[in-house]
């Protein structure tokens, strides 16, 4: 049966003397895959220039591997024995290039270093020392691991899989939506959300307002801009696609009104969510109950300050969201607030130093989980802690 996933790659750098040690990170990868691929949707592909490289001339050696195979690896797994490789126009050798160019793209680079004993007689001292000059410069720049034997790296590197695989970052990836085009119309996942809100909504009406500095856009309870140009824009191109296949009508200035046409794309789009096939539900299953813990551990504020967010269309600047409290005493430390949210991966924060503010954004790929959880509230004993959160119906 198929499955979608999404795809990391991970890409194995090495010199030429830690062989068996190549062959056992693609090992621990299968592994991996095998006992998380499907609950996770979400799949590791390691990549090594023996099996995934292509003959090309035109360019040095190196250039042609960093085109063909590190420019899209996720991550970088690297070893090193003895030696430290073959120098390169730019860098002491191919595996140094490979790290530093990948962490300079701003991404994960995990580094190795084998002190497991060899013959003397094989070791190139010229080698060796300039693999010791490397790991003295790593000590300065980040965190590496060393290993004195074979089955003490293949443990440390199974525990260091599982560990970077746990981060958020790689926990909420959203799975590859369906290829779902009802009547051949292809609109944007926006497009679609504001559809399924405004269908869901008692009267079908989508409100957009602009004025100076102040952007919104609003259907039933569900808000959809944060008050940013940048929002403002994005929203405005999805409302556009609306308008044009005819799904919305515009009745006045900045009221639109979902159309039959609009109400069929929603309810064909919904059936064929409906009857996608069923390999989904372990993934879904395994999202529910990690969001589920993590909601757990909030308290009733944190949980209201992700339910504004999730009706503001899951983003919102850090003004807004105080304007919006209930708590006139003013005594919540809101960087107290925020902490467990973003150090869980549940929310983001970006900073906007020349406009001076920061924009709080829901972890895209946990939004419809969240709303499953969260929406209705059902905090019967508290006021919610921000206006326009609507209680639950008992």
């Amino acid at each position: 049966m198929s499955m979608r996933a999404n795809v990391l790659k991970v890409m194995i750098a090495s010199p030429g003397d830690v062989t068996e040690e190549r062959n056992i990170v693609t090992e621990e990868i299968h592994r991996w895959n095998d006992a998380n691929a499907s609950a996770r949707q979400l799949v590791l592909l390691p990549v090594k220039w023996e099996t995934h490289s292509t003959p090309e001339m035109g360019s040095p050696p190196q250039t042609i591997i960093n085109r063909q195979l590190l420019k899209d690896a996720d991550i970088v797994i690297a070893i090193f024995g003895t030696r430290i490789g073959t120098p390169t126009e730019e860098y002491v050798s191919g595996t140094v290039e490979e790290i530093k160019e990948h962490v300079a793209a701003g991404k994960t680079a995990k580094i190795y270093f084998s002190d497991v004993p060899v013959p003397p007689s094989s070791v190139n001292a010229a080698q060796y020392a300039s693999v010791q000059k490397f790991k003295e410069e790593c000590q300065t720049t980040g965190l590496y691991a060393r290993f004195d034997s074979i089955p003490e790296f293949r443990s440390k590197f199974s525990q260091h899989l599982n560990i970077e695989m746990n981060q958020p970052r790689y926990r909420w990836l959203a799975a590859p939506e369906p290829l779902i085009k009802p009547d051949g119309i292809d609109l944007s996942e926006d497009a679609h959300r504001l559809l399924k809100a405004a269908a869901a909504s008692d009267d079908g009406l989508l409100i957009s307002q602009e004025t100076v500095g102040i952007y919104g856009l609003r259907t039933g309870d569900e808000e959809f801009m944060d008050g940013t140009a940048r929002s403002a824009a994005r929203w405005r191109a999805a409302l556009k696609e609306l308008v044009e296949v005819s799904a919305l009508e515009n009745v006045s200035e900045g009221t639109y009104r979902l159309t039959a046409g609009g109400y069929g794309i929603a309810e064909r789009r919904s059936a064929l969510e409906q009857d996608a096939p069923t390999q989904s539900s372990p993934f879904d299953e395994h999202q529910n109950t990690h969001a589920r813990g993590l909601i757990d551990s909030l308290n009733y504020m944190q949980r209201d300050l992700l339910r504004l967010l999730l009706l503001k269309g899951g983003s919102a600047r850090g003004d807004v969201i105080s304007f919006a409290s209930t708590n006139s005493a003013g005594t919540t430390d809101f960087n107290q607030l925020i902490l467990p949210l973003t150090r869980n991966g549940l929310i983001t924060r970006t900073d906007d130093h020349l406009e001076g503010y920061s924009t709080y954004t829901v972890n895209e790929g946990m939004t419809e989980v969240l709303k499953r959880l969260l929406i209705p509230r059902t905090e019967a004993n508290d006021t919610p802690f921000f206006e326009g959160i609507p209680m639950g119906r008992n």
